[in-house]
């Protein structure tokens, strides 16, 4: 499945983003804005870092079906009896997973207070932690201030701001139920092993509270090339807007953890390494439409541009034919992880202890990788 080029500037410039903004084509024939925020001396703090990366990642093939680093599947597929092998396989291969079209709640017209509150049960006056990308400019060390729901939607129309929230915690939120079994640390470490080895002590709630959650992002946000911490799967389904997500590969070396290191660290500071990247990984552009999921592997580097604004929900897990890219990608943390990684999660080894525990268990239809 292919979308037609869209214009994704309509309706933005001088309400969202300034009007001066530049617009840009990207590969698929989409056009977007460029992001634009005035700091000191009117000069644009997105000129440096963000606009750099966003045109590198314009000119990514991309993602289609024929894809030999992404598998594309329909949502007519999550019928299937063997859909679990299916994605668990790809995702064991390092191959993000794409299912299009997916079945979710239509939203016509912007975000709002009340469509938040009655989808998704999220409060106007929830607090939270705004990312700022006039802060990141500044620090992009501490890059967020607080503020609540309703402030952060409140400043979507405003031109002289970009943010997002990463982090709102939905723990309702679920994958479809045809691949919900594919969280092994939930399905199997969890449940399965309270009987055998009681909870005697106490548990962190990162264990449950990242299986879901919501992110936010306004027109223009670029969320830097990173993996995500701590070796878990990814799942993210795009309720509402457009995002360019950009998946990086090595071109060899796959299993060189020195190599690998080599290139998160490089990423971390694009600008600077642009060519040695191109010479060393392949890239692809999956555009995620309203209804798409996107399943991604431990370790995954990627790069994300919203070019409207959107919001998606998504959570974290564990799988046992993956555990080898979880312990690549823990390393990496280990030895780089505050340029590489954009969240620390606190419950990691918790949740491998039980699914070790749970090893003599189960059942023969659950595949290590060997």
């Amino acid at each position: 499945m292919s979308y037609s080029p869209l214009d994704l500037t309509i309706g933005l410039l001088g309400r969202q983003v300034p009007f001066a903004s530049q617009k840009l084509r990207w590969n698929d024939g989409h056009t977007t804005i460029l992001p634009m925020v005035l700091g000191e001396g009117k000069v644009n703090v997105c000129d440096a870092v963000d606009i750099p990366i966003i045109r590198f990642m314009a000119d990514f093939p991309t993602s289609t079906s024929a894809s030999k680093h992404v598998l594309h599947l329909s949502q007519d597929a999550l019928g299937r009896k063997d859909i679990l092998n299916t994605v668990g396989n790809a995702l064991s291969e390092s191959l993000p997973v794409v299912i299009r079209g997916v079945a979710h709640d239509k939203l016509h017209g912007s975000i709002t207070n009340d469509y938040l509150e009655e989808k998704f049960a999220i409060s106007r006056h929830r607090p939270v932690c705004i990312h700022d990308v006039k802060i990141r400019s500044i620090d992009h060390v501490h890059p967020t201030m607080d503020g609540t729901i309703k402030s952060f939607l409140e400043s979507t129309n405003d031109p002289n701001e970009i943010q997002c929230i990463l982090d709102i915690p939905l723990a309702q939120v679920v994958m479809p139920k045809s691949l919900r079994n594919l969280d092994h640390g939930l399905v199997h470490g969890w449940n399965q092993t309270t009987h055998s080895v009681a909870i005697v002590s106490n548990v962190h709630p990162h264990n449950f509270t990242v299986k879901g959650w919501g992110m936010a992002h306004h027109a223009g946000f670029l969320t830097y090339p990173h993996h995500d911490a701590e070796g878990t799967l990814t799942w993210v389904r795009m309720e509402v807007g457009v995002k360019f997500w950009a998946v990086f590969r090595p071109k060899s070396r796959r299993d060189d953890r020195s190599h690998l290191q080599n290139i998160a660290t490089r990423l971390a500071n694009f600008t600077v390494h642009k060519a040695w990247l191109k010479a060393n990984c392949d890239a692809e552009v999956v555009t995620l439409m309203a209804g798409d999921i996107l399943i991604q592997p431990p370790g995954t580097m990627h790069a994300v541009y919203t070019p409207v604004a959107s919001f998606a929900t998504g959570g974290h897990f564990y799988h046992y034919g993956c555990m080898h890219l979880t312990e690549l990608a823990r390393y990496i943390d280990a030895e780089v992880a505050d340029s590489t990684t954009n969240q620390v999660l606190e419950h990691t080894l918790e949740t491998v202890r039980r699914m070790v525990i749970a090893i003599p268990y189960l059942a023969p239809s659950i595949c290590m990788h060997l």
